[in-house]
């Protein structure tokens, strides 16, 4: 049986941390690997791109987490650290200190037992992602008997994921004095037809197989009495496995052209979709232990990197999706401390 106080408390320990995106991040990381040396590990910092790992003998299960978060935002009428029965709230309590919480415990346990596992524990999961894309393709990661992401899953197994391409659209049009708006051209107005056009993407059937847009920010314009020469949008598309990052990127140019307005089109952040074997032995072990049920969701995580070097590779962790990125957020410790139990399980099955 795993340590519940110590779940419980090395969550705390980690939610006290500030890690969002202003934070100096190697707070955070000197706190993990203290927690990882009190294992009996000899944690190895990566101070380029700010990520931590260790092992436990060769080969098993490699656990792997994010210690940053995104900011707190508004909305908030918990504070950080505040307790509810069995839930804690904090940003990062489920995306996801509270997995990294549950590894850390199961890392305790797996030690005591002497059996292999590693951890690799990264800061800019909510940011790029550079550390898995970096550390995809080394041994840690090859070698491993599985790659677990702590993501918030509701402790459920997630084996498909959707595809991330952020987009930035920026129209450009001649600007003249307010007061003569018909001897300029406003790109506001232009990028108003673009907008339009990807309203439907916004209201899809099914948001797990379907191509999604979010229209996520807007600038442009300098002044009241200016017509706006300059406007820029960005786009959050998120695609399913079964379409290819070419096909997403013709469908946005596609449907901009089709509107008859000249945009220049930017991509500034991706991430591959991906899709796991779900009869592969590695999933087979994991629902022995969770159940049968595999699920697909829209968002993206560093799986998405791991399994382009290990196709062994599955998310699931403590919490519910729902709750990231939110005010309020929170995680049930029952399931922090369960988590923990599921790690361990599955790491001693794999190395049988």
């Amino acid at each position: 049986m795993t340590d519940r106080g110590y779940s419980e408390e090395v969550l705390g320990r980690l939610l006290s941390i500030w890690s969002g995106p202003d934070a100096d991040m190697r707070a955070i990381l000197d706190l993990a690997s203290k927690e990882i040396e009190g294992i009996g590990l000899e944690p190895s910092v990566n101070a380029e791109l700010m990520a931590v790992s260790a092992h436990h003998g060769h080969g098993g299960v490699l656990f792997n987490g994010h210690l940053d978060t995104v900011p707190m935002a508004q909305g908030w009428t918990r504070k950080p650290g505040e307790r509810d029965g069995s839930v804690l709230y904090g940003r990062g309590a489920a995306d996801m200190k509270g997995g990294c919480a549950a590894m850390l415990a199961a890392a305790r346990e797996l030690k005591a037992r002497a059996v292999p596992f590693s951890l690799l524990f990264t800061t800019d999961e909510e940011t790029t992602m550079k550390a898995a894309m970096e550390l995809h393709s080394t041994s840690l990661v090859t070698k491993a008997a599985a790659v677990v992401v702590g993501e918030p899953t509701d402790l459920k197994i997630v084996g498909t994921e959707k595809g991330i391409l952020w987009f930035e659209l920026t129209a450009r049009g001649k600007s003249a004095h307010g007061s003569m708006p018909h001897l300029g051209d406003n790109a506001i107005l232009k990028m108003m037809r673009v907008l339009l056009a990807f309203e439907p993407y916004t209201r899809p059937k099914n948001f797990l197989d379907e191509v999604t847009v979010n229209i996520g920010a807007i600038d442009g314009g300098s002044k009241t009495n200016v017509v706006a020469d300059l406007c820029a949008m960005d786009l959050d598309v998120r695609y399913p496995p079964h379409l290819s990052k070419e096909e997403v990127v013709r469908l946005v140019e596609t449907t901009i052209h089709a509107v008859g307005v000249s945009v220049d089109v930017d991509i500034k952040h991706e991430v591959p979709a991906a899709q796991v074997n779900e009869n592969s032995d590695h999933i087979r072990r994991m629902k022995e232990i969770v159940g049968r049920e595999v699920r697909t969701v829209s968002y993206g995580t560093e799986l998405a990197f791991y399994a382009q070097s290990n196709p062994r590779c599955l998310v699931l962790g403590p919490g519910k999706s729902e709750m990231c990125h939110v005010p309020d957020e929170n995680v049930d410790l029952a399931q922090v401390v369960r988590a923990a139990e599921i790690y361990a399980a599955y790491a001693e099955a794999l190395a049988l």
